[in-house]
Formats: C-alpha cells, structure tokens, sequence
C-alpha cells in the first residue's frame, strides 16, 4: 500500500545498481535482492510492503498469470523440465511430489475481460483464481512461517533495526479464521486442505513417517523400471534413481554422505575409473534428487559416450554391482559372524566416514562464502530445515 506502482521495486533496484529474482521449490518459495549498500534501507522499506500491506490488484493477478504462463512455455522445451514431469508422472498420484510445479494459464485461468456476455465465465474463473491466491497468501505467509536473512557491510545493530520496525507489523490473518473454521469460504477450505498435503519442512517439527513418492506397486508391482526418453538438445545421459528414508533429521550421519562419495568416487578401483576405462562415459555425479522430510531420491547420473550408449546395460551392471558391494560390506560390519571380517568391513567404513568429515571440514574452514546474493537465500531456507545453531555447518562438518 505504501508504493502502489508495481514497478516500483524493480525501478529503484535498477537505479542503483541492483537486482532481484524469486524462485518456488516444493518447500520453500525464496525472494531475494541486492542493492548498493548506502540504498539498501529503502530496498529493505520496499521489500517488507510485499509482505505486510500486499495489493494484489485484479490486474496485477492478470498479469502474472501470463508471466507464470509464458514461463512454462519455455520449459516445454527444456529437457530438465521436460524430465522433471516425467519424474512427477511416475510417483504416486495421492502424493505432494506428484503435483504440477509451476502453473499455466488452463490451471490459473485468470483472464479478467469482461467485454461481452461470453466472456463472463472468464470473469469469474479470474475472481476465483485471484481469492484463491489472497487465501494462498493469508495460509503460508505468516510471521512464524518466515526467515529473512540480510546481509551488508553495515553493524549487525543497523541492519536489525532496519529489519524488525518494518516487518513487525506483519499480520498472521489465518490464525484468526482457524478458530472458527465454519467460517471459510470454499476456496479457503480448499487451500487449508491441500496445505497438509505436504510434510512440515521445519528442523522443530518431528519427521514425518517414511512416505516414499516412488513405489513398485504404481509400476505394476516389479522394479527397476526402465524409462526412455528422447530429449530435444543431443546428449547420451544414463539416470539411476534410488528411493531411501529420509535423513533430514540426520545430516551429520547421513548415509547419502557416505553413498554419494562411494559411488561418485573417481580415483583407481571406482565405478567411474572402470567405465572410462572401457570408454563408457565422460562423467559420473551421485547426489540426493530429493531431500524431503518424508523421502529421499538418490540419483546417479552418467554422461555416456557413443559406446556407452550401446553398451548401456554394462554401465548399469556396474554400478549395481558396486552397489552390492557397499551394501554387502556394511552387512559385514553390522551382522558378520567372523570377528575378522566383520572388523576389517567396519575398519573401512569408518575409514572412509573419516576421510569424507576430513575433507568437509577442509572445505568448510578455508572456504569463503558465496556471494550475498545466493548466501542469503540458502541460508534463510538452511534456517528452516536446521535451525540457527545448524544452519551453516548442518550436513558438513559430519559428526562434529
């Protein structure tokens, strides 16, 4: 209400010598600027308005929806969003993951013409979609729900009292409603329902039970499953896809750790060493795909050479087997029946554990952070996840 223009973030941004984006993860929705530091206070006056007196003009509405939709249309042809809703389309469909991410202008239909009679159902459909979102809005953004991370050359004491005075006000509208809900509109139903869809992503909630996106029964009952697709750009790409437990609530002794080092690994006697050897591939990255409260998707992604693209199957082999020996190994340590084996299976394991803290705590200690323009976001959503106390070293300094 303060600036009513809707470029008048953008403009001041711009005119000294600033920016800012947006961006929505199935969690997480992050809003982040920078600016030259002797503006920043009015950056910071304008940015809490979104927040504490939003407008959401009819118009306003209009045009985003378009913004939403042309952005889809763009990721139509881009084969990561492309392989994205592949991803989506073979979870379980009465799971949160299996959701459309993004929006277009058939699930937000919201045209506001009114010029002849035909178009009244337009009209409407635009209303709807426009209380749908001032819903959204008084549901999720809640003083209790937000992070805010700023960061700037100024005294801590400074920047505090440039932050709290203006987002102070902020209103926590739905706690209100929820003491009386025969009082919500059917759309206001709709958006309470569909918010518990989704786990509580918050490091003082307790972890949900293990609710796995990825299931053989969708499938018809038998895994693996095998997926071809056939992307626009040329590129010869082999995917794994592996559905654990979650380790939210366990990031300084999460197995991922230790599985995406071993199966990533690259030196002498690793899966990665034996296939470029055989000129399967050009590259080998192991890493969580999903790290949710309620699951965990470990990914392993192969770029392959125009051999390893006949010899796929080879590639795969390899890889299982590797995962059978780390499996059998930690089987060893745990349950062997010979006290040498079981102690040799377990002096490597921690062996390995220590080199992976060894090098995380290298890494943590001598390296600087990124830039304040990615540093505050991830932090602000690392805040949510881990707390203040763990935010920075939560998943790194492993054990410590």
């Amino acid at each position: 209400e303060a600036y009513p223009g809707e470029n008048t973030y953008k403009k001041y941004l711009s005119a000294h010598g600033g920016k800012s984006n947006a961006a929505t993860s199935m969690s997480y929705t992050t809003y982040k600027f920078d600016v030259l530091a002797e503006h920043c206070e009015q950056a910071v006056d304008i940015f809490a308005g979104f927040f504490v007196q939003p407008l959401f003009t009819p118009s306003g509405t209009s045009r985003e929806v378009n913004a939403v939709d042309s952005e889809n249309s763009k990721n139509l042809t881009t084969d990561i969003r492309r392989r994205l809703q592949i991803l989506k389309a073979l979870a379980d469909p009465n799971h949160h993951f299996s959701k459309f991410s993004t929006g277009n202008a058939i699930t937000l239909p919201a045209s506001s013409s009114t010029s002849t009679d035909e178009e009244k159902e337009e009209e409407d459909s635009a209303n709807y979609v426009r209380e749908a979102l001032l819903a959204f809005h008084a549901r999720h953004y809640r003083p209790e729900n937000m992070v805010i991370v700023i960061v700037g050359p100024q005294s801590l004491d400074t920047l505090e009292e440039w932050v709290v005075p203006r987002f102070a006000p902020m209103i926590d509208r739905w706690s209100l409603k929820q003491k009386d809900t025969t009082s919500f509109t059917e759309i206001e139903q709709l958006i309470n329902d569909a918010a518990t869809d989704a786990p509580e992503t918050r490091y003082d909630k307790p972890l949900p039970p293990y609710h796995p996106a990825f299931q053989p029964k969708i499938q018809g009952g038998s895994w693996p499953v095998l997926l071809t697709t056939l992307p626009l750009r040329s590129m010869r790409k082999l995917v794994l896809l592996f559905p654990l437990p979650s380790v939210r609530k366990v990031p300084d002794r999460s197995p991922v750790s230790i599985l995406s080092h071993l199966l990533g690994h690259e030196g002498p006697g690793s899966s990665f060493a034996a296939l470029q050897d055989a000129g399967y591939l050009s590259s080998l990255s192991t890493g969580s795909r999903i790290a949710a409260p309620d699951q965990t998707l470990l990914q392993i992604d192969v770029s392959l050479t125009e051999d390893g693209e006949t010899h796929w199957t080879k590639v795969v082999e390899t890889l299982f087997q590797h995962c059978r020996l780390l499996y059998q190994t930690a089987l060893t340590a745990r349950d062997g029946k010979d006290e040498t084996e079981r102690s040799a299976a377990l002096n490597d394991l921690q062996r390995m554990w220590g080199e992976i803290s060894s090098l995380n705590s290298m890494n943590f200690h001598q390296t600087s952070p990124s830039a304040a323009y990615s540093f505050a976001p991830a932090l602000a959503q690392r805040i949510v996840g881990y707390g203040t106390e763990q935010c920075i070293s939560a998943g790194i300094l492993l054990n410590e």
